[in-house]
């Protein structure tokens, strides 16, 4: 938050807000939050777990948000940049940001080195030899330069520890889309493998929060034609 300079008096924006899990944190930081989502019952979570802070929620996508130009300094997607189309979505961000505002988006990843996690990744590709992740576990810095409108991209990683059971493991799989996506009718069969490798009943589960953000470079007053640009 210090590198991008965000206070209290200038409103940032959570993109993809889900249940308000990094709303919540911005809120915690002591800013004012927009959060934007577009699945209706995720958004009443939300509400209900930021209630009484200083956030307003409202209906939108990454690539609409529904937000006022130049109404934020700073534009958060939280889990979220990976499901939306990239160069739209940074086209949205500079018309919402005001002059020299911030783009970031980040992930938590799974350490799949981890003993653990690695017999999990063995488990999945002897079932689908050609699954992946996506842009989730991606660099996006090229994603971000070539749209042309951010300046230098900077990264940021830290590492930390989640204390799960194995039912906690077993669930955050069965709820895993990208897996579910992918796996079709192999799916039960591959939560089946998950839950029979976990004979412990606690994990300490190693991630990796992962973080790329980058300026608004371009003059707004040349915006206009630079976003007529991308979509050409």
């Amino acid at each position: 938050m210090a590198n991008t300079g965000c206070s209290k008096d200038k409103p940032v924006a959570d993109i993809g807000a889900g249940t308000g899990k990094l709303t919540k944190i911005l809120l915690d930081k002591g800013l004012t939050v927009k959060a934007v989502e577009p699945n209706d019952n995720m958004r009443g979570y939300g509400i209900l777990n930021t209630h009484g802070k200083s956030v307003k929620w409202s209906e939108g996508v990454g690539e609409d948000t529904g937000l006022n130009e130049s109404s934020v300094y700073a534009a958060f997607f939280g889990s979220s940049f990976n499901v939306v189309d990239p160069q739209k979505a940074l086209a949205e961000v500079a018309r919402i940001l005001v002059p020299g505002g911030w783009f970031a988006c980040m992930w938590n990843h799974r350490d799949t080195e981890d003993e653990t996690q690695k017999a999990i990744e063995n488990i999945i590709f002897s079932h689908l030899p050609d699954y992946s992740y996506g842009a989730r576990r991606q660099d996006p810095t090229p994603i971000i330069e070539a749209s042309g409108l951010f300046g230098e991209v900077y990264s940021i990683e830290k590492r930390f520890n989640v204390l799960m059971t194995a039912a906690q493991i077993v669930e955050a799989w069965r709820s895993h889309d990208t897996l579910f996506r992918q796996s079709g009718e192999k799916f039960e069969r591959i939560i089946s493998d998950i839950a029979n490798l976990l004979s412990s009943s606690e994990y300490s589960v190693p991630y990796f929060t992962r973080i790329w953000y980058s300026r608004l470079a371009i003059d707004k007053s040349d915006l206009a034609s630079e976003l007529y640009k991308l979509t050409l």
